[in-house]
């Protein structure tokens, strides 16, 4: 939800299922060699390998971040079509989704640092190119590669910047070093729309197309002057997609034994496609189209549903006991409830800030309350699943949760061009409150 996927554990930008499942998210395997901290001494997290690391990441981040908030709402401004606006997101996402899992295995068999010096180098360019297309007859398709680029080098690039944090920090730092990084990703999903809809809405695209290349440059720069990551290479395996299909398929081996795990991971990508798409698609049109508001204001809406991930987060952190994966209906129902909610308020005919405003609170709630429901989902999954076969069913199921979410940003898309907001929203709601109501009867039968 952006929910259930994010985005920067990415998106995502924004929800949480989305967030926890984005590549940033993914477990990947730690080497075996990794650095002990100085006798003498406790162990420090912040190590000048791991500073250089989370530095690098914040700048990469905060430019994807910016260019995949803005390029969508310059084109839903320019067309006014939310089937254009949902096309060209899902259009983006796809690679993103279908690169994850080989995103991990690159990372643990080829050189990090140079893996991530050269994506941001990458996106650096693209950035530069996109700069002289700008009024340009293929402004459309022009969008969507830059999209797609972006998208895939992020997929590539978190995962190396996972599996290189064993090798700057000692073992008893490597869950707070998870965190650090983790919490870099929901900053600048709150950070970078916000700045990218400020930006745009006074100065127009060509700032923001400028303002993303100096952050990638400033990720490449970083990362090739200080980042540096130890490297044993590999013994000759089988190809890069022979692996990563290897480990798909011993995944799929052992969940098809497991009919609850099996369950659990089909709602969440109902969830997904039914709730975090509504919110992902669903926000830009409502609020720009649909209400007449600025492209300020859905920077801050998109901010505040990155606020409402954090705060989720920040729940389970204080009770992580009491937030398992029986939590998961209550908290879906909750959230069904605020979509619910959605509907009344944009049905009420409100003049349009304060239908943005009541809105925006409900948003927040979901948020919040999918972010939960996503964390109790992935640590489940890692709980129940054999150390040796953990990182193969975290990829996969991170794979078919993303997968559900272009699929609804599609069909949303579409829908928005041919169905009031409120109604839409309704729908949304009754849906993810089946989801919940289903889960906690296969819960019950365990």
């Amino acid at each position: 939800m952006h929910a259930m996927t994010d985005k920067h554990q990415g998106r995502e930008t924004s929800a949480p299922l989305q967030h926890a499942c984005r590549p940033n998210a993914q477990r990947t395997p730690a080497s075996p060699r990794r650095r002990r901290a100085k006798p003498g001494g406790p162990a420090r997290l912040f190590t000048p390998g791991f500073r250089a690391i989370v530095a690098a990441q914040a700048f990469s981040l905060l430019g994807a971040e910016i260019l995949q908030f803005v390029l969508p709402l310059y084109l839903l401004n320019l067309t006014g079509s939310g089937t254009l606006y949902g096309a060209v997101v899902t259009a983006g996402f796809v690679p993103y989704t279908l690169l994850a899992p080989i995103g991990g295995v690159l990372a643990d068999r080829t050189r990090k640092r140079g893996v991530m010096a050269a994506l941001d180098a990458l996106l650096a360019c693209v950035m530069l190119g996109c700069l002289a297309l700008a009024g340009s007859p293929v402004l459309v398709e022009a969008t969507v590669a830059v999209l797609m680029v972006a998208f895939a080098a992020q997929a590539l690039y978190q995962p190396c910047v996972q599996s290189a944090v064993p090798h700057v920090v000692s073992a008893e730092k490597i869950p707070a070093a998870m965190v650090v990084t983790n919490q870099v990703g929901m900053v600048t999903g709150i950070g970078g729309p916000v700045l990218g809809g400020m930006v745009f809405g006074f100065w127009g695209l060509a700032p923001i197309v400028a303002l993303s290349a100096a952050s990638f440059a400033a990720s490449c720069a970083l990362t090739l002057l200080f980042v540096r990551v130890p490297y044993d290479p590999p013994q000759r395996t089988a190809g890069l997609a022979a692996t990563a299909r290897a480990d798909l398929a011993e995944a799929l081996g052992f969940l098809r034994g497991r009919a609850l795990m099996r369950r659990i991971m089909l709602a969440g990508m109902l969830v997904n496609m039914f709730g975090a798409s509504l919110i992902n698609v669903g926000t830009p049109y409502v609020v720009t189209e649909y209400l007449g508001l600025s492209n300020q204001l859905m920077g801050v809406a998109q901010g505040a549903l990155a606020v409402g991930g954090l705060a989720g987060g920040a729940l389970v952190a204080l009770k992580p006991d009491r937030f398992g994966v029986r939590s998961m209906p209550a908290f879906l129902a909750l959230a069904a409830a605020c979509l619910g909610a959605v509907a009344a308020v944009l049905a009420a005919g409100l003049p349009p800030l304060a239908s943005f405003c009541g809105m925006l609170a409900c948003y927040v709630l979901t948020m919040v309350f999918c972010m939960v429901a996503s964390i109790a989902l992935m640590s489940y999954l890692q709980i129940k699943s054999p150390d040796v076969l953990v990182g193969k069913v975290m990829a996969l199921s991170m794979m078919l949760l993303n997968l559900a979410t272009p699929a609804g940003q599609l069909v949303y898309g579409v829908a928005f061009d041919h169905a009031v907001p409120w109604v839409i929203a309704l729908v949304a709601a009754i849906v993810v409150a089946g989801v919940a109501g289903a889960l906690r009867v296969a819960l019950g039968r365990e």
